[in-house]
């Protein structure tokens, strides 16, 4: 064969395979496009290229190309869904303030609990990754998010006993986390509602806030919903908390990308949900919250609200030094060793209450094996969770028994 035929063929194959690269490379600038729309909430020019890169990539797309324009639809309906009930809210102030720390700037009165970063953690629990955990007003709950063995942020909890001591840390429902990172929990102060920020599955693009209501039967929580608009949009969206006492909210966004800061807004709570019309037509805007003025009442004054939240001082909630907490039979309650005149009643509650911590540790095991029964049935599993029960039920006898001595000794 000539060398100028080797040389025609050799350009024929190379143009072959070109092609199909040409239009990868097309189908990504649409894309690229695509999701430039979708970020400034054009969603009808978004669904535009997303629909043509994807005709253009063809059939020789890459499984890359085809996962990464899957997802970028699921969360442009999405978004299209959640700007059809934009939540109508007054926005009354907002202020600009570094991303490391912006929890520090929410205002709260001891009510609502507090925001500290992970030096707040219980003592002895491990404090890699951890900079934010929420406590609640009496000092004696605390939440938190922590990577996992496989690097994912998972929401953890702690409870302290009544010895005074802190339960080891346990994560909450797998299903919170919606096959994202799941991060900043704050726990409204009935302990059911939960307000967190999540990045998998149920957002419109990095963190979405959601709310998840837990079971007060046996601790699980409920399918977490997505709060929407304005609340969320395609950029990172976080830290929901309520002041229920002054009936304000915060939440935290970067959709202004203001680099390493965030815009934290200050909302007045709506007792009963309120959307704009779906034919609002500043409803973008109210979406994006393009100007905090166009959500405001113009016949109300925050002035007022404004100065109260303003002398808020955030305090840490002080956990008492006690021992115990323990109801005597005349109303009375007793914190410590030495509230007991008997010396022989307080050498029976020191029985009690190893008795008592010892049920505490198998009812807490209890409740996770039967979580992960919940998920995973197994005949294992389901012969621990028997034999947790019985030796429940038998330590539940023993501290009944044990507390009546106590109320004997002490004559009381």
């Amino acid at each position: 064969m000539k060398k100028s035929n080797i040389l025609t063929i050799s350009a024929a194959v190379l143009a072959f395979w070109s092609i199909p690269l040409q239009a990868q490379t097309a189908a990504d600038e649409l894309l690229d496009r695509g999701r430039k729309a979708y970020m400034e909430y054009d969603f009808d020019t978004a669904s535009e290229h997303y629909a043509n890169a994807r005709k253009k990539a063809g059939k020789r797309a890459s499984s890359e190309f085809l996962e990464t324009l899957d997802l970028y639809n699921r969360q442009l309906t999405m978004a299209e869904n959640f700007l059809e009930r934009v939540e109508k809210i007054e926005i009354i102030d907002s202020i600009t303030v570094p991303k490391k720390t912006f929890f520090k700037n929410y205002l709260l009165p001891s009510s609502s609990g507090y925001l500290g970063d992970g030096s707040l953690l219980p003592k002895g629990a491990d404090t890699d990754g951890v900079d934010y955990v929420f406590t609640n007003e009496g000092g004696d709950y605390k939440l938190w998010a922590q990577p996992d063995s496989a690097g994912v942020y998972r929401l953890m909890e702690a409870i302290r006993l009544t010895d005074g001591s802190w339960h080891a840390p346990a994560h909450l429902d797998d299903e919170l986390s919606e096959e994202g990172d799941a991060a900043y929990p704050f726990m409204m102060a009935d302990g059911v509602t939960l307000y967190y920020s999540d990045n998998g599955d149920n957002s419109m693009g990095g963190y979405d806030i959601m709310v998840a209501t837990r079971d007060a039967a046996d601790g699980k929580f409920l399918q977490p919903q997505n709060l929407g608009m304005p609340y969320n949009s395609p950029y990172d969206d976080y830290l929901l908390a309520v002041d229920e006492l002054n009936g304000v909210g915060w939440w935290a966004t970067d959709r202004k990308q203001l680099g390493d800061s965030l815009t934290v807004y200050l909302f007045k709570v709506n007792d009963m949900r309120k959307n704009y019309s779906p034919d609002d037509d500043n409803l973008t805007a109210f979406a994006r919250v393009d100007d905090i003025i166009m959500t405001q009442d113009p016949e109300s004054n925050y002035d007022n609200l404004l100065e109260e939240i303003r002398k808020i001082s955030p305090e840490m909630p002080t956990e008492k030094t006690i021992d115990f907490v323990f109801p005597m039979r005349n109303g009375k309650i007793y914190y410590e060793y030495k509230d007991f005149r008997n010396a022989g009643a307080r050498a029976m509650m020191k029985k009690y209450m190893a008795a008592k911590k010892s049920l505490d540790e198998k009812l807490s095991n209890l409740s996770e094996f039967r979580r992960k029964y919940y998920d995973s049935p197994s005949e294992s599993t389901g012969m621990k969770i028997k034999r947790l029960e019985s030796d429940t039920e038998r330590e539940r006898v023993e501290v009944d028994k044990l507390r009546s001595e106590v109320y004997r000794a002490e004559g009381k």
